[in-house]
């Protein structure tokens, strides 16, 4: 098996070593045990274990020593395969002994500039030729690229991404991809267990393989997931309604974090925010469905109040991810509109057969005026007239009246402000008797027709910007 473990610090690459280390040092099927530990903190305890005679420990200070062993290991494949042949086999046999090969941060080693040539073709012929001596290599890195060679990367039998507190997508060759969460296991925890438990010499099962490797780490994957009913509510309203207000405050007596995603966002943008919300950071190219997986794990590893709002935008595809998810948390809560159409219906009529459902009814007229005059501020310019204006805007929905006393507060409410800042409208007779009584004028006193005309013109350009002015206010 050759083993590369990826994430970025304190995503639990350490973790994953000592729950290793612990359940398979003691076995004696090790022909040599190498640890190269790029950090100098995280192996060094495995060395001083007293029935350890074959391990083999080098820290960040002893590169050199890094690239003599590797080159120890890849000039030794040759003869160990002269001695299959000799038995007359192609690969190892299962109750062979073979070498555990771990290196902690590769990328100390191969980015040195005196021996990370060296340690790069070593570890390249390696991980190119150990597969059938069975060799097991476990390769620790905060990314693949510019840490490992290619070639190492290539020949990789299985990848461990840790994505922050435990949590994991497992890529083994070949075979489906699995997510779940690995246990935290401290240094002095796994030495502890060392020291207690005997050696084990059971020959009758090949445990090292990537079929073994998440039992061997204790970890819990998607294959576990529960199917126990969880405790669900439905809040139904209409917008406005509250049902946000009543979402959010949704009791969780028994839980110990919260997580709110809003169903507006597409499918895979919340899925996102659950995992981030729980302290995990998933792999840029993991699908929807791995990411759902993810999702329920992150929620099942402790009690958690899960709140979806907006269910009702959510697309019909996502419905399998929300009942996974109702499934996996311990007190789980969702909005959405009434299913008053057909689409509505086939996305909300399966969660109503499943959830608790709380129907939000719209406030009566003296419940919305209560409300209005308790968010309306007393300075209102016509308080009464806004107040009431407001009640019949507001159709009974709480957060709709309170927005609309907030927008009142603040002079930006559309409708308001033309009530109180609505212009006197002109009389247009007014000012078409104007233009008449110049008419009577210059019939009565027969004033030169050239003279009336360019009085006429006169007049009519200074009033005209008043005859618009009233022409606009009496089409409004």
């Amino acid at each position: 098996m050759r083993l590369l473990v990826t994430g970025k610090t304190r995503s639990g690459k350490s973790t994953t070593l000592h729950r290793w280390l612990s359940e398979t040092l003691n076995r004696d099927c090790w022909l040599r045990i190498i640890l190269l530990d790029g950090k100098g903190v995280e192996l060094n305890a495995y060395s001083n274990l007293p029935h350890k005679p074959r391990l083999t420990y080098y820290g960040p200070n002893e590169l050199d020593r890094w690239a003599d062993i590797l080159g120890f290991l890849a000039i030794g494949l040759e003869k160990r395969y002269q001695q299959l042949n000799q038995r007359g086999l192609r690969e190892a046999d299962p109750d062979d002994k073979r070498n555990l090969l771990i290196i902690d941060e590769v990328q100390v080693g191969c980015r040195d500039k005196e021996n990370g040539r060296f340690i790069k073709q070593h570890l390249t012929r390696i991980a190119e030729q150990s597969a059938a001596l069975r060799d097991v290599i476990i390769i620790t890195c905060q990314r693949e690229q510019n840490s490992v060679p290619p070639a190492v990367r290539w020949n990789c039998s299985a990848k461990l991404r840790l994505m922050g507190n435990g949590y994991f997508h497992y890529q083994p060759d070949g075979k489906p991809h699995i997510a779940g969460k690995i246990p935290y296991l401290s240094l002095d925890e796994a030495i502890t267990h060392l020291k207690d438990c005997p050696t084990n010499d059971d020959k009758t099962i090949d445990y090292l393989t990537t079929n073994t490797l998440l039992d061997l780490l204790q970890a819990h994957h998607s294959d576990q997931s529960r199917t126990a009913r969880a405790n669900a509510t439905l809040y139904l309203g209409a917008d406005g309604s509250g049902k946000t207000y009543r979402l959010q405050k949704h009791p969780d007596p028994k839980t110990s974090r919260r997580i709110y995603a809003d169903l507006l966002d597409s499918h895979r943008t919340w899925l996102l925010t659950i995992l981030e919300s729980c302290g995990a950071t998933p792999p840029t190219k993991t699908t929807t469905t791995q990411l759902a997986t993810l999702a329920m794990l992150a929620i099942q590893a402790e009690p958690t109040t899960l709140l979806l709002d907006n269910i009702d935008h959510a697309n019909v595809a996502a419905r399998k991810s929300i009942l996974t998810l109702i499934n996996a948390t311990e007190i789980c809560a969702l909005a959405a509109c009434p299913p008053d159409t057909p689409t509505l219906k086939r996305k909300i009529n399966p969660l109503i057969s499943r959830c608790t459902v709380v129907r939000i009814p719209p406030l009566t007229t003296e419940q919305a005026a209560a409300l209005a005059d308790q968010e309306l501020p007393p300075d209102i310019p016509r308080r009464a007239a806004t107040l009431r204006r407001i009640v019949d805007m507001g159709s009974g929905h709480p957060a709709t009246i309170v927005n609309l006393c907030r927008q009142a507060k603040r002079g930006t409410l559309r409708e308001l402000r033309h009530l109180e800042n609505a212009p006197k409208r002109f009389n247009l007779v007014w000012l078409l008797l104007i233009p008449i009584l110049i008419l009577i004028i210059i019939w009565r006193y027969r004033i030169d027709s050239y003279m009336a005309s360019a009085l006429l013109l006169t007049m009519l350009m200074l009033l005209r910007p008043i005859i618009y002015r009233s022409v606009r206010q009496t089409s409004t």
